[in-house]
């Protein structure tokens, strides 16, 4: 790029494209790629693992002729590859239930031989018994991590069903395997930064309130209690890894807890070892992102010896992405997979990001002063940014993940600007350890102008024992009629294959900070949102009589909606306190709704009114047990009257339900319905 173009550039605000390209490689005709692991040889052949069981050899990967680019297979018949690591030109791939040497006798860039380094963890053949792998240290030892699997009837509920279930192991060269630490759920990313610090991230679930990233050492305990089964100093029964209760060790706190808007299913870590080619990121972490299809950056620091930090967004539009790994030549390739995990299209394949050379406006470092925070810039600023800030926490419990509890907004004190304009500083905060910070930087033109640090430690003082997820009461107990069988996921995969809905969108919401009244809609694909004033109501193609239902929605500073069932039966949705209230026919008994920008559950049943032989009404239709956020807030209520909006004028048996567009703007999610009939 030349000269010109930078100042153009450096006058406006810019976009990440500006900055970094994403490319996507052209695979093989007819083949779906599912990476799950990504290495280059020493004479930059890049290999790939993938769920299908291949091994993929690449040559010419880092061209600039996509053409040149060539595939085959170097070996198949494996066991879903989701891990790949090539020492001094030896390939090892992390397999479901083994930890494998792939040979080429040869020469002749074909596998030969498979030899198992080792195959100590056990399997019971639950889909989501995955193992993953697998970064190296010095000393030639590998690390691997196992996930716990399912239980029915509650499918997000981790179970360690097998040995070493839920842990993450330690590998010699020759193959003796130990038990290194425990308490993982889901923990797809391992890797080893510039500090030679273990690192690995967790997806958000039972026990792990959003996405962490955490530092590992020898016998830590991660807080999914499923893995002490198999611990020898656990007396089993204490504590069934099956129940609502909190185990008795005390967790490790993460290093890092990502935002939910900005994670939903994290993927593996890598460090920036490029010396620049990949920008002005040096040994800084990028972290892989699923369902949101984007790439995150991470700024570790150690506070009174405790690992924290800050991250921050840094590429969207990658697509499923499960695996980045640095490439020779400083591009940064992502790995893509979405099967059976719902990430972003294009949900396989390979996606290249490569830096242009033009230097963005960014926050380059953040590290945590007593009452605030320094910011290093990348590029010099003229003026002070306006800020906002805002702490919270999570609950640490069985549900799945949890919202941000006990939120504050924080005054945000004294601001300065360096004499260079290249640094921020922040003083004469309020800040207490066991808490996150999320502030945003307005009016400097930050390519991404905000952060969440997460505060485990202050740099003064005796060390913080509070930890970021607090241990509270568990929520009411999932029962079995509720994610047994018989419901129906109506906005799984793609949505309006069950709706009819004009004007809405697929997408990612939170509350626009600028505006409050309206959400800020991003990539994504956690949310239907009602955009524009042409909105049509988010109607049923079925008709339903006697049903239960479950759904999330939230809503902006006056938000105003409803689920209308039998297109004529109003259960409010508003931003106050009557929200839940039946039109017609009954308030709430009990205020269980937080507000505007947080996320609700809402559940209940609606039984359709009886009519006889005849036609005639011998029953009038009616809700049961509407709970918000498992609170219930009415026990039963007949349907007196039709609401205002009603689409349908007769009363029948069964008919379309729908969720309002006209009154207001919602974000709605995760439909689920129960036929009773």
């Amino acid at each position: 790029m030349n000269s010109l173009c930078i100042l153009l550039l450096a006058g406006c605000q810019t976009v990440e494209a500006d900055h970094y390209s994403v490319e996507f490689l052209p695979i093989p005709d007819g083949e779906t790629l599912e990476v799950g692991g990504i290495d280059f040889l020493s004479d930059g052949t890049m290999l790939l693992s993938t769920r299908r069981g291949r091994v993929w050899w690449v040559d010419n990967a880092m061209s600039d002729d996509m053409s040149q680019m060539k595939f085959h297979i170097f070996a198949e018949g494996l066991h879903e590859g989701l891990g790949l690591e090539v020492i001094d030109d030896e390939i090892f791939v992390m397999q479901r239930g083994e930890l494998s040497h792939l040979i080429d006798l040869d020469g002749d860039q074909i596998c030969d031989r498979i030899e198992a380094v080792s195959q100590d963890w056990g399997m019971t053949g639950n889909y989501h018994e995955f193992a993953f792998g697998m970064p190296v240290d010095e000393q030639g030892n590998f690390y691997i991590s196992t996930n716990v699997g399912f239980w029915s009837p509650d499918w997000w509920h981790g179970k360690a069903k097998a040995p070493r279930r839920g842990t993450i192991l330690k590998v010699t060269p020759d193959g003796e395997t130990t038990w290194f630490a425990s308490g993982v759920r889901s923990p797809c990313g391992l890797g080893i930064d510039s500090q030679r610090r273990l690192l690995y991230t967790d997806n958000q679930g039972d026990w792990m309130p959003v996405c962490g990233l955490f530092d590992v050492k020898q016998d830590d305990f991660f807080g999914h209690p499923s893995s002490l089964r198999w611990t020898a100093d656990y007396e089993f029964g204490a504590i069934d890894p099956s129940t609502t209760v909190a185990p008795k060790r005390q967790p490790k706190s993460a290093a890092i807890w990502i935002p939910y808007d900005w994670s939903r299913s994290t993927g593996n870590l890598v460090h920036d070892t490029t010396a620049g080619k990949f920008g002005p990121f040096e040994d800084q972490l990028f972290v892989a992102e699923l369902t949101l299809g984007n790439v995150l950056r991470v700024m570790l620091e150690d506070v009174q010896g405790v690992t924290q930090g800050a991250v921050v967004q840094f590429r969207e539009g990658v697509g499923s992405a499960i695996r980045v790994r640095f490439a020779p030549d400083g591009s940064l390739f992502a790995g893509l997979t979405n099967r059976g995990w719902g990430g972003l299209a294009p949900g396989s394949g390979v996606a290249r990001m490569r830096y242009r050379d033009v230097l963005p406006l960014e926050m380059a470092n953040i590290s945590l002063r007593q009452d605030g925070f320094v910011i290093d810039l990348t590029k010099p600023i003229t003026s002070i940014p306006t800020i906002e800030a805002r702490s919270y926490d999570y609950n640490y419990w069985w549900d799945y993940g949890s919202p941000e509890m006990r939120e504050k907004q924080l005054d945000v004190g004294d601001v300065e600007l360096s004499d260079d304009g290249l640094q921020i500083t922040i003083s004469n905060m309020k800040l207490s350890a066991g808490r996150c910070v999320r502030m945003q930087l307005f009016g400097i033109g930050l390519l991404h102008d905000e952060f969440a640090y997460t505060i485990n430690q202050l740099p003064e003082g005796d060390l913080c024992s509070e930890r970021v997820a607090k241990t509270v009461a568990p929520p009411e107990a999932r029962t079995v009629a509720e994610e047994g069988d018989g419901w129906l996921t109506t906005t799984w995969g793609d949505p309006f294959d069950n709706w009819v809905a004009d004007g809405w969108k697929l997408c990612s919401a939170s509350l626009d900070k600028s505006n409050p009244s309206r959400f800020e809609l991003n990539v994504g694909n956690s949310a239907l949102v009602n955009t524009g004033p042409n909105a049509t109501h988010f109607t049923s193609k079925d008709s339903y009589g006697d049903v239960e239902f479950r759904f999330s929605f939230m809503l902006p500073e006056g938000g105003d909606s409803g689920l209308y069932m039998m297109s004529r039966y109003e259960l409010q949705l508003t931003d106050d306190s009557s929200c839940g209230e039946i039109i017609g026919s009954k308030n709430p008994r009990a205020q269980a709704y937080n507000g505007a920008g947080e996320w609700h559950i809402m559940r209940g049943r609606f039984l359709a009114p009886r009519f006889d032989a005849d036609g005639n009404k011998t029953r009038n239709a009616r809700f049961e047990d509407i709970s918000i956020d498992y609170v219930s807030i009415i026990g039963a209520a007949e349907c007196n009257a039709v609401t205002g909006g009603a689409v349908s004028q007769q009363e029948v048996a069964s008919a379309p339900m729908f969720f309002q567009a006209t009154a207001g703007t919602i974000a709605i999610a995760d439909v689920r319905l129960k036929p009773l009939d």
